[in-house]
């Protein structure tokens, strides 16, 4: 049996597992069983909104027609509403990245809950929808923090496909090789890595030209897209993510 065979069994039975959580937070659960059949590829876009490139990402999301998930900071959201509703109001999914980007183990656990609770409250009144997902800055979770989330209702620790390790856009590598580095971790049901502010405002203009390349690739090798939602197991495609790629609502 081929890799990719076996990766889009893997990837129906998390799918099918993931049905459980939508029915608990209202998700989708016919886009969660469409993405049982698809290999979907999640591109996620972490530390935004910012003026600088968020603009810009959506604009080439646009013109290509994929979904993708961002992981707002709240301040950022507070900062830049009208971009948090742009991201809304064209069919991304936004989910909580922090307030100001701390790494959780290092901060006390009433400031854990404070970035947490700070950030859904600034994306709640702005979208009037509080985030179902929490990816920790760095990816680096605490048992304080991850038990807090399931306390109000939020899946947490969405981290991403991380096998090959190639340089990622916030190391400034440039367009050709922020194109290898997705490429090279492209497998159905991986989240993908990206940033639309922090490091990457450092970077060279020209790397990103990387996107529109990538999405291009992605599907002459036979991917579409998908949105990140929440999964009642680990995902082990993911880094034991409690999350599945699935097909965007209406998609």
């Amino acid at each position: 049996m081929s890799a990719m065979k076996k990766n889009r069994i893997a990837f129906a039975a998390l799918a099918a597992a993931s049905l459980v959580m939508a029915l608990l937070t209202g998700g989708p659960t016919v886009a969660a069983a469409q993405a049982a059949t698809k290999p979907l590829i999640g591109l996620t876009f972490d530390d935004g909104p910012s003026p600088q490139r968020t603009a810009f990402v959506l604009d080439v999301l646009k013109q290509k027609g994929v979904k993708a998930t961002f992981f707002l900071e709240g301040s950022h959201a507070q900062q830049y509403p009208d971009l948090v509703r742009r991201i809304k109001a064209e069919g991304h999914v936004i989910g909580n990245h922090s307030w100001n980007h701390p790494d959780f183990p290092d901060i006390s656990q009433a400031s854990q809950k404070l970035q947490i609770d700070r950030t859904n409250a600034a994306i709640k009144a702005i979208t009037g929808e509080a985030p179902k997902l929490m990816r920790f800055p760095y990816g680096d979770s605490t048992p304080y923090a991850t038990n807090y989330l399931k306390t109000i209702g939020m899946s947490g620790g969405v981290i991403w496909h991380w096998d090959v390790g190639n340089p990622g856009d916030f190391e400034c590598p440039g367009a050709t090789r922020v194109q290898r580095y997705v490429m090279a971790e492209a497998t159905p049901g991986a989240i993908i890595l990206l940033h639309d502010a922090g490091d990457v405002l450092s970077c060279s203009s020209s790397q990103w030209a990387y996107l529109a390349k990538t999405i291009d690739a992605l599907r002459a090798k036979g991917y579409e897209f998908g949105v990140v939602a929440p999964s009642a197991t680990a995902n082990p495609i993911n880094q034991g993510s409690p999350a599945v790629v699935v097909a965007p609502a209406g998609g």
